[in-house]
């Protein structure tokens, strides 16, 4: 009998094999796409996860650590219909294997999972893909680049609407599933939001996205932000709401087709379900917004057709007066080099050497921090 795990496993299965042996009709094309990675990492202190890295962990716990995985292996397909009546549809199917699991029995968690309708100048999309707000991303071989160190944005179910450009000035904006979680705790021996609902969800409103760009072949320069709003139960048992919002630039510039740098700055509060604020957001404690700021840099280089290297530094900050109580981690910072070298076709052997220090409040309020020293290395075939 096929459990949930199986069908899902069976279902994407089919459609691989589907795009392989029907990969064009009249008017579809369906073109599989993804690599297979392993990674295998070395910490001097222990982290927040192993396989991938936020944060350090508190300098009471700096045992070093060894971490292999193949959960980043990625599969995808994107299918595109036709150009009739000046419209064409498009979708995307988008999964990796970070859904949990024991490391050797890897669950499926769906990265992307969208429709699009170009109308030409102007497009609509609807289903889950990467949040509008800092579009850009660091090239790093870590997993989870540089979220809760500087750059912030992630996933979530949204309807997008948007200007299709490639020179000139882009302007999108959504709404978005507004995905909080739930404020839990204890004040003075009282349940803090004891339905357990997500608070986003409890708001009934949407969060709203924004991004206004200037692109041309060689410069990406915009601004972007988000707003929303969430419904918590305070400790005297009546309902509040609390905001998230961000405020953030972004740029990117190509001296040659050869060198890049890349870079965004943020502000805002509440932004842990947007990887900011070091994972923390709302104090439930004093009942206040967490605000942060950070952001990230990135240069990088195309040495020969089978070499690529990139240096970077990625910052988030939360503001110290709210960092005086409930958050724990008041500093987050980490610097990276790496390079990709090719090894045989399609396939690639990257090295990554990075340095991270996470900074925290001890119980009598004074600062302390802890540094670790991660290399990671990659083989990763891309089809």
């Amino acid at each position: 009998m096929l459990n949930g795990k199986s069908i899902i496993f069976s279902a994407v299965f089919v459609l691989f094999t589907a795009s392989t042996i029907c990969a064009q009709t009249s008017n579809l094309t369906i073109k599989p796409y993804g690599y297979f990675k392993l990674d295998t990492a070395y910490d001097h202190a222990r982290t927040n996860n192993g396989n991938y890295v936020f944060w350090v962990e508190s300098s009471e716990d700096k045992d070093s650590e060894i971490n292999m995985t193949a959960r980043q292996t990625r599969l995808g397909v994107n299918i595109n219909y036709d150009k009739l009546n000046n419209r064409t549809v498009s979708g995307r199917f988008e999964i990796d294997f970070y859904g949990g699991g024991a490391e050797n029995k890897n669950m499926i968690m769906m990265r992307h999972g969208y429709l699009k309708v170009d109308f030409g100048k102007y497009y609509i999309l609807a289903g889950q893909t990467s949040d509008v707000l800092s579009p850009l991303v660091p090239n790093t071989v870590n997993y989870t680049v540089l979220w809760n160190c500087g750059n912030i944005g992630y996933r979530r179910p949204q309807i997008q609407f948007g200007n299709s450009v490639k020179n000139g000035v882009e302007i999108v904006g959504a709404l978005s599933r507004n995905i909080a979680g739930s404020v839990e705790g204890e004040v003075n021996k009282v349940k803090v939001d004891k339905n357990d609902n997500d608070d986003g969800e409890d708001s009934s409103l949407p969060s709203v996205q924004a991004r206004i760009s200037y692109i041309n072949p060689r410069i990406n320069v915009g601004v972007s932000g988000h707003y929303g709003l969430m419904e918590y139960t305070r400790a005297d048992l009546k309902e509040d709401n609390y905001t998230s919002f961000s405020l953030n630039f972004h740029a990117s510039y190509a001296f040659t087709n050869a060198f890049l740098i890349k870079g965004e700055v943020f502000t805002g509060k509440t932004l842990n379900q947007y990887f900011g604020g070091i994972g923390q957001g709302f104090d439930w404690v004093l009942e206040k917004e967490i605000e942060s700021s950070g952001g990230w840099l990135n240069a990088a280089l195309t040495a020969s057709p089978n070499i690529s290297c990139n240096l970077g530094i990625g910052i988030d900050q939360p503001e110290k007066d709210d960092t005086l109580d409930f958050p724990t981690r008041n500093y987050n910072r980490c610097v990276f080099g790496n390079i990709y070298t090719k090894i045989a076709y399609n396939t690639s052997f990257a090295l990554e050497i990075s340095n991270w220090k996470t900074g925290y409040y001890n119980v009598d309020g004074d600062e302390t921090s802890t540094s670790n020293l991660r290399l990671h290395t990659a083989f990763i075939l891309n089809f």
